[in-house]
């Protein structure tokens, strides 16, 4: 039996943002698995869009998802889940076979509620993720077809925790200069002139204060420029910068 490709990494060590931009360059399909303590969540990639997103948390559930919105009272969320043990259907199957939801309104909700799955993973600062090369989600009703490079910046935007971020970048003096390339479309005017700030010779405090926004959200957009690879923590002065290449299967 051939043996399917995997990478493994541990988000303590690299947070998703950066591992999820890691498997875009290589531009490949397959299932990012994202675990810690029973919890699980799969993102689903192809053609360097994100598909489809699952968990297995009854918190970020679609039922769960259509009760925080007061779709489902208690009442009708009780009912549809007994109808969904009794009958092994979907729970949408269910809500469309009681008539509390029209099939663009199922699809709606189910939409919303794989974003959830999905912004919420770039919070997880500890797990372990597994890239399955190869394998995808197929025949269902309803796809994201979230460009990866725009959820990896809208995942940074969202986490709540900056500085574990930031950190990833180097301390208040470290220096950055951009790498190649103009930076994708959906970057504003604005903040793509904040890039060209980026000069290798003014420190990263200094540098965060001058962005389109406040301090916080300037770093976050150094952080995203850093994932997607527009740019990197500068040389030393008469260093010579190293570049290494890969064998086998490895990713990192």
């Amino acid at each position: 039996m051939e043996k399917k490709f995997e990478y493994r990494g541990d988000l303590a060590a690299t947070p998703l943002a950066e591992i999820l931009a890691t498997i875009h360059r290589y531009r490949v399909a397959g299932i990012m698995s994202v675990s810690r303590e029973g919890r699980l969540r799969r993102i689903h990639l192809d053609e360097g869009l994100v598909i489809f997103a699952t968990s297995n948390e009854k918190e970020v559930s679609l039922g769960m998802y259509l009760l925080k919105r007061g779709i489902l009272t208690p009442e009708l969320a009780r009912e549809a889940d007994a109808r969904r043990a009794r009958d092994g259907t979907r729970l949408g199957q269910v809500l469309l076979q009681m008539g509390v939801m029209t099939p663009e309104e199922l699809n709606r909700a189910i939409f919303e509620q794989m974003r959830e799955i999905l912004w919420g993973a770039f919070n997880w600062e500890s797990g372990e993720v597994v890239f399955e090369l190869g394998n995808r989600r197929s025949g269902e009703p309803v796809r994201i077809d979230l460009p990866i490079a725009e959820v990896i910046v809208e995942g940074i935007r969202r986490a709540a925790d900056v500085r574990h971020l930031i950190q990833r970048l180097g301390n208040a003096a470290t220096l950055l200069e951009k790498t190649h390339g103009a930076l994708p479309s959906f970057f504003s005017a604005e903040e793509a002139r904040f890039y060209e700030q980026v000069d290798g010779k003014t420190p990263l405090q200094i540098l965060c204060g001058r962005g389109p926004g406040n301090v916080t959200e300037n770093a976050r957009l150094l952080y995203a420029f850093f994932c997607l690879g527009f740019l990197r923590p500068a040389a030393a002065p008469g260093v010579r910068r190293l570049h290494w290449k890969t064998e086998g299967g490895s990713l990192g």
